[in-house]
């Protein structure tokens, strides 16, 4: 799945934010928010984000079975680790 985020012009402080991902977008039933832009089903097993964050920049989180509770409880976090990762 594939799924587009603006953060913007989002107001949400970013310990609501984390808690709206996970419950919004982590879950089996993805309902989508005011950030949302598009959500494309593409029976992939992983959820790829991309997100117009804040800062200008356009950040990619990929969530798949490995790094799924660590975003659910920081996806903010999860993409710190992830881009730490070893290439």
């Amino acid at each position: 799945m594939k799924i587009v985020l603006d953060r913007r012009n989002c107001n949400c402080w970013d310990a609501a934010c984390e808690s709206h991902f996970a419950w919004h977008f982590l879950r089996d039933e993805v309902e989508p928010l005011d950030c949302t832009i598009e959500i494309v089903d593409d029976d992939r097993p992983e959820r790829i984000f991309t997100i117009k964050d804040r800062d200008g920049a356009s950040k990619v989180l990929v969530v798949t079975d490995e790094n799924w509770a660590d975003a659910y409880d920081s996806w903010l976090i999860a993409l710190e680790n992830q881009q730490n990762l070893p290439e």
